[in-house]
């Protein structure tokens, strides 16, 4: 038994739905089944040698977690129209949407899942599974909310038969099997890149300083690429737990494609929105934690009161701002930032959020916020075209946006940042750093030292 009832009412209540409601062929519905309990990492485990999409986030302080797999539609689109390109995809798909979310008391439930690059320029092999922007149907979403477990099923009229369903269900029974891995080691680390780049890190921060210093731009949000070459391959779900524990405030997540798995820990959410509210996160200037409550608060007071940070913050705060009063009303943002400790650091952080206009989708409002300064630059087009010139490495994912959207306009996005990309035993970790006037190269490199942790510490070294 994989949820509440058996064979007979899963199908029974499918064809109930699809008599009621005169399912025609290319109909797209969504059904909610309760469900007994879910073992995401037994699933990953699973899953982890079936080909096919999945998509798996978890915010523990939030209490969502959901991992969608198998897809039944994919929206791959390319080039600077992307955005626009999927919202046309999406809306002729609306129209022949149904669903039985309204039984339910859930607040949002994800439809599409995925993600979208930094920047639509694809120079190299690397990230060559994902397309610029990237957003899947899941066949099968197990969602965990507030602490009650559901199972999503999402499917086409036409693709619907009593053949098709036991087929379906007899894979859920099997894929919901125990399946733990007692290794308590996540791998260890053969080969390693890190501190090999330093010296073009230094030669690319003194270029933006100097086209800060000519008034071209007034920042630049400079990123590095930290190469593992591990012993053996990983399994993700051990990765996706020990992530999970440590940053419990954070979006953990893991975006699979063919050979590529796209993970991290974000703390930035890009854009929240629900019952017509958006919520966003202002989050730059950096500071370690200290080693002792003394220490760590004389850190968050330095960082208060730092001129450079708070000039970076302002512009990040500003575009937010900004942005939301293209699509918003009634915007609610402190005046000053706060501090958001994570583990291994901590940030200046400014929430904001506004009263979302009725006549806004949720690609308008994307196009408007991403990528924000946190992690390209002011004004945007130059330091993106500097990013481009000056990186070493393409940065994919990497600090591009991840999440989900529905039909209902709501969706939830975290910036794409504390990542990296596994490719069969290789692991390509990224962070980046925002220059700005005052900014110190060997300050900088330390800095990105710090947001390369998350991901760097999991693993163990042979050196």
């Amino acid at each position: 038994m994989i949820f509440t009832g058996n064979l007979k009412r899963f199908l029974d209540k499918i064809e109930h739905f699809i008599n009621i409601n005169s399912i025609e062929d290319k109909t797209l519905s969504s059904l909610i089944f309760d469900f007994d309990e879910i073992d995401f990492s037994s699933i990953l485990n699973n899953i982890q040698n079936r080909d096919g999409l999945y998509f798996y986030t978890t915010h523990v302080k939030e209490d969502i977690s959901f991992l969608g797999f198998d897809s039944i539609f994919q929206v791959q689109t390319y080039g600077d129209s992307r955005i626009e390109d999927t919202e046309n995809i999406i809306t002729e798909l609306e129209t022949v949407f149904l669903s039985n979310w309204n039984e339910y008391n859930i607040d949002s439930i994800p439809l599409f899942l995925g993600g979208m690059k930094f920047s639509t320029d694809n120079s190299d092999n690397l990230w060559s599974d994902f397309s610029d922007s990237e957003w899947f149907i899941p066949k099968f979403l197990f969602f965990e909310f507030q602490n009650k477990p559901y199972l999503i099923y999402n499917f086409f009229g036409n693709n619907v038969s009593t053949i098709n369903l036991e087929s379906d269900f007899q894979l859920l029974n099997s894929l919901i099997q125990k399946n733990s891995f007692d290794s308590k080691s996540i791998g260890s680390v053969a080969i390693s890149s890190n501190g090999k780049e330093k010296e073009v890190w230094v030669s690319n921060v003194n270029k933006a300083l100097a086209e800060i210093k000519s008034g071209e731009v007034q920042k630049i949000v400079l990123s590095r690429q930290v190469d593992l070459e591990l012993e053996s391959s990983v399994e993700i779900s051990k990765i996706l737990e020990v992530l999970g524990a440590k940053y419990p405030r954070c979006y953990v997540f893991a975006f699979r494609k063919n050979d590529s798995i796209f993970f991290g820990a974000s703390p930035e959410k890009l854009a929240k929105i629900s019952h017509g509210w958006i919520e966003a996160d202002a989050l730059a200037g950096s500071i370690s934690r200290g080693k002792t409550t003394e220490e760590d608060i004389l850190f968050s007071e330095r960082l208060l009161t730092s001129e450079k940070d708070l000039a970076e913050q302002k512009i990040v705060v500003s575009f937010i701002k900004n942005s939301f009063t293209q699509f918003c009303e009634n915007i609610v943002c402190d005046e000053n930032p706060i501090i958001r400790k994570l583990p291994n650091i901590q940030h200046l952080w400014t929430p904001i959020k506004g009263k979302v206009n009725s006549n806004q989708s949720i690609f308008s409002i994307l196009k408007e916020l991403h990528p924000t300064p946190a992690i390209c630059g002011v004004p945007w087009t130059k330091a993106r075209n500097s990013i481009i010139e000056m990186e070493p490495h393409d940065r994919g994912l990497f600090s591009g946006m991840i999440g989900w959207f529905n039909f209902n306009n709501e969706g939830e996005f975290a910036v794409a940042i504390r990542s990296a990309l596994l490719r069969k035993k290789s692991i390509h970790a990224f962070a980046g750093c925002g220059i700005v006037k005052g900014s110190d190269p060997e300050a900088e490199y330390s800095e990105s030292e710090l947001k390369l942790k998350p991901i760097i510490s999991l693993f163990e070294s042979t050196n």
